[in-house]
């Protein structure tokens, strides 16, 4: 099946659901300069094919009481499949983890957790990530200061 190509009007729209996932179809069909019926067309169709994967609402990590970002460098002690599979699926059941990335180069995986507290995340480090058999060395640097954060990804012409 041929992967469907985006076309300028296609970049504005997801660069406006970036923006503001909840805009009204007739406002974002306003923007990009289309009727509503079409626009809701191509939303329908950028969502079909994969490239809008959800819309969800972003919070504010401080006022939820996540004052705590570490990012963590993971060493696995075998190269397996097995042991790849097996991290993967642990740090996916791990709510703290609000992602992980299987790394090639110096370590195995990068993980960024996300904690009230040094308490809460030395109890993370020894009772979950320690507690693994897979793991055989971590890495932790504790983020001082967010200087960006962004979920936006850039759509120029591709």
């Amino acid at each position: 099946m041929a992967q469907y190509q985006l076309d300028e009007t296609d970049r504005q729209i997801l660069q406006v659901l970036q923006e503001r996932g909840r805009i009204a179809n007739t406002e974002l069909a306003d923007e990009v300069g289309l009727t509503p019926a079409p626009c809701l067309r191509r939303v329908k169709r950028l969502e079909d094919e994969g490239f809008i994967t959800g819309y969800v609402a972003l919070l504010d990590a401080q006022k939820v009481g996540r004052d705590l970002t570490v990012f963590v460098h993971v060493t696995l002690d075998k190269q397996t499949k097995s042991a790849f599979t097996t991290f993967a699926e642990k740090m996916r059941a791990q709510q703290e983890v609000l992602e992980c990335y299987f790394c090639l180069g110096e370590y195995d995986f990068l993980l960024k957790v996300v904690v009230p507290d040094l308490t809460t995340y030395q109890r993370f480090l020894i009772d979950v990530l320690a507690a693994m058999p897979e793991v055989s060395n971590t890495n932790s640097t504790i983020a001082a200061k967010q200087e960006k954060h962004t979920t936006r990804l850039p759509l120029g012409s591709a």
